[in-house]
This record gives C-alpha cells, structure tokens and sequence, in this order.
C-alpha cells in the first residue's frame, strides 16, 4: 500500500471497534459547543500536560480530556459522557469548567481590559497508556496549576476562537511520584455552531524564546500565525509532512516569507472520537533553526490535507504571492 493511501485509510484501519455511544449522540451536531484548555510543555521536553473540557449544551454531555507526560511516559484520561446543562460558560466573565462525575475543573476569570487568569485542578485515575479507552485507569493522578497569560494571538484561527500564550506552573502528583512542571503554555476558549471532527485537519500550538504559534492546517488552506519576537507574522500557508515521529514542515506568510521547520514527537497518542483515532502528539523542534516545543494534533479523513497542501505550494511561482523560501 502506497504511504498516501495508507494515511487516507488510517482512520478505518485504528480503533476498528464500534463507536461510544455517546460520540454518535453529537456526531454531525450543529448545535451550540463549546470549549476550554489549557495546553503546556516544559522548555526542555521533560514534561507535558492538557486539561480540555468540551461542553454540548443542548444534548447534554461533555468530553473530558487530560494528559500528562512524565519521564517519556504518558498519561491518559479520555470521557464522553459527562453531564453538562444548559447554561453557556464562554460569555461568562468568570467560568468554571467542571462536570459531575469526575473531579477536575478549568476556573477562568475574565477582567474588562485584561487578559484571562485560569487555574487548572484536576485528580483522576489515569491509564499508563498511548491509546487509553475512555474511562477511569488504575494509575491515580492530580494536577494543582495555574495558567499566566502574557500574550493573545490577533491573527484568527477559527471564527469565535480566542488563543492566549503565557506560561503554566502546577504541582504534579502521578502513579506515586511528584514534581513541579513549569512550561509554555496557552489558553484557548471556543465556541461555535457548526460539527466538531467533521472536517480534516492539523492543528499546532508550538513555542520557544521569542516565539509563540497556533496553526491550523485545513484541506482549504491554513490559519493562524506566529509571534516572532514581538512581532506577529499571519499564515498564508503551509506544508508539513504526513503524521509521523518526525515531521518536515514549512510556514508562509503574508509577506511572502516561508520558514522551514522540523517537529519530533517527543511522544505519540490516540484519543477514540467516533469509533476513529484522533492522533496527538508532545513535539519538540526548530522554526527557522530556534528551538520550539508544543503540541500537535491530527484528525485524518480520506481527504489528504498534507497533499493538497504540498501540491498547493508546489503551484507557487517564484516572484508571487508565494516568494522562494526565506527563512525568519
């Protein structure tokens, strides 16, 4: 089997079972969601966590998700069938995000004029695993942290998507060991009427010294941006190579610039979304030769967005809107 053909079939040939019950409940959805989380990697790839809530108003359930890295080991907590009500968080000047039936939560505070202020708690039982199902895992766990925002994104990712950079510290306790993480991070809040995991794509939170970057790769094209020592610099495109341990990738700006890359997992997983495999991954790397770190994460459909992606770029003549590479 060809390698493109193989990566158009993954999602039939992963997680081959029956899907959960309560993914089919929200599949296709158009009604109101919306969601929350804070997302962080130490400088030096030594650790890693997410806490995601998603909530479905009007059918009644959220998705919880956390994960912790520790030691080269990752942790998994997955569940799609927690209560929600009726009430909408994201409008709220102070919003906890929490569900009953399992303790974690997101308390975001918005200030007028300020940016948001989040505190992350959480203590599950996790799965020591790379494709946890969902449910409790027999490895007990606790995150005690706090999200410090420094900087918001201008360059739009998605329509009612807010993405903030800044920093995360938390206490970690996991499967009897303790330790203090300290990464990058960013908070994104976002909500919509429109189906989640309907479409294919890429989508990247990636930092370093000077450098902070949400992209999002769509079979259409790319959104999003990168910060670059102070100074935010708007997609126009990209390229970046198929989900793999190792990936090539390449931004173009507005501005005609492109700079090249490169993302190494520092660790690979799976989350079950309508009996497929959402594929995520803790990554460390370079833009332009600077060190970066983050996190990226593909949904795959027989729709090869890194195809159309590549073939895109190859259409580019030198001296249009897509100027040979030249790196930042």
């Amino acid at each position: 089997m060809r390698r493109r053909d193989l990566i158009a079939a993954a999602p039939a040939l992963a997680f081959a079972g029956a899907a959960h019950a309560d993914d089919l409940r929200v599949r296709g959805s158009k009604a109101y969601s919306e969601s929350a989380m804070v997302m962080s990697v130490a400088r030096d790839g030594s650790s890693a966590l997410t806490l995601r809530f998603c909530r479905f108003p009007v059918e009644g359930f959220t998705w919880l998700w956390c994960h912790l890295l520790h030691e080269g080991r990752l942790y998994a907590f997955t569940r799609h069938d927690l209560p929600a009500g009726a009430e909408r968080l994201a409008a709220e000047p102070l919003a906890r995000w929490r569900a009953p039936g399992a303790d974690a939560e997101l308390l975001r505070t918005r200030r007028q004029g300020a940016l948001p202020a989040v505190r992350l708690a959480a203590k599950l039982g996790f799965h020591d695993s790379r494709s946890a199902p969902h449910g409790e895992g027999p490895v007990q766990g606790r995150i005690d942290g706090r999200f410090q925002a420094v900087s918001p994104l201008s360059a739009q990712v998605l329509e009612g998507r807010e993405e903030v950079y800044g920093l995360c510290r938390a206490r970690v306790e996991i499967g009897g060991r303790t330790f203090e993480h300290e990464g990058l991070a960013k908070f994104h809040e976002q909500r919509q009427a429109a189906p989640r995991f309907d479409a294919p794509f890429n989508y990247a939170f990636l930092a370093g010294d000077g450098l902070n970057a949400t992209t999002l790769l769509l079979a259409q094209g790319a959104t999003g941006g990168w910060q670059v020592d102070g100074a935010e610099a708007p997609l126009a495109d990209m390229t970046l190579d198929p989900p793999d341990a190792s990936r090539a990738v390449a931004w173009r700006f507005r501005d005609g610039l492109q700079t090249p890359g490169r993302l190494e997992a520092l660790v690979r997983y799976e989350i079950p979304i309508y009996g497929r495999a959402w594929q995520g991954s803790f990554v460390r790397g370079d833009f332009g030769g600077r060190p970066i770190v983050g996190a990226v994460n593909d949904w795959l459909t027989p729709t090869d967005i890194y195809a159309l992606a590549a073939t895109r770029a190859q259409k580019l003549q030198p001296g249009e809107d897509g100027a040979p590479p030249i790196a930042r």
